[in-house]
């Protein structure tokens, strides 16, 4: 369970009225912090169900953050099938930003009927007579986690990646059982009020009613939570906006994820 100032529901009614199960990318560690250097392995895909790759990310943005700012690329990239396995050493202390970067994915269409936004399949399917309005639109997607060497530092931590950003508050490597996580969502430097957020939980699929939950920022975008389980956990978002200018759509859909953990 998971508890907010905001809005929360838990619910086993997947694919629910908040959020629709898609596949969203994800960053996954084999550990979050390490004592010596040495090497991380990090695994990134795409998942209906967190940390089960099924499509492996294609994104030509992978690099890591090192705790001064410099962004560099992963020392080792393997990609397969339904996964990418990438490989860092961590030589200085401090935390490193672990990122998909930003990764531009497939487009398409949709169509505003009665009220309401569809999506027109297939990409070259006739626009219906009842549609009073057609958008070109494609997705963004970015996946972060966070890993660290020694002692906890904010300098990867406070690089902004793409315009759908977290802002973590609380450190991400300090995330503790029954302590408050605070982290503000922002769209191009503003704050998201009310803004629907999505946590899952690994293994959590296993669990009756299977764990996740869907909860809201305030008025400020700022997310704040308390974690009554250890393990690891995925929270995303999604956001759909203008395109910038330049763009080849009308608009974007923006996800973003960032996984952590939380200890006890």
């Amino acid at each position: 369970m998971l508890i907010t100032r905001w809005a929360l529901i838990i619910t086993h009614l997947i694919g629910g009225a908040v959020q629709a199960r898609a596949h969203t990318s994800y960053m996954y560690p084999n550990r979050f912090s390490v004592s010596q250097s040495g090497f991380i392995t990090v695994q990134s895909a795409f998942t209906e169900n967190v940390f089960r790759p099924e499509i492996a990310v294609d994104s030509a943005d992978f690099h890591v953050v090192s705790p001064d700012g410099e962004r560099k690329e992963f020392e080792h990239k393997t990609a397969h099938r339904q996964l990418v396995i990438l490989e860092e050493e961590l030589t200085a202390d401090g935390t490193y930003r672990l990122t998909t970067g930003v990764r531009l994915g497939r487009k398409g269409r949709r169509m505003l009927v009665d009220g309401e936004w569809k999506p027109l399949f297939p990409s070259d399917a006739p626009v219906p007579d009842e549609a009073l309005q057609v958008a070109t639109t494609q997705t963004e997607t970015v996946a972060d986690v966070y890993v660290t060497k020694g002692a906890p530092s904010w300098g990867a931590v406070k690089a902004p990646i793409g315009r759908l950003v977290f802002m973590p508050v609380t450190h991400p490597n300090k995330i503790y059982l029954d302590e408050t996580f605070e982290m503000d969502v922002v769209f191009d430097g503003a704050p998201l009020a009310d803004k629907a957020l999505t946590i899952t939980r690994e293994g959590g699929c296993f669990e009756e009613p299977e764990y996740k939950c869907f909860v809201k920022t305030g008025a400020d975008g700022r997310l704040t939570a308390v974690f009554d389980k250890p393990g690891v956990y995925m929270i995303y978002t999604r956001h759909r906006a203008c395109a910038p200018d330049g763009a080849e759509t009308d608009e974007r859909s923006y996800t973003t994820s960032l996984t952590f953990e939380v200890i006890r």
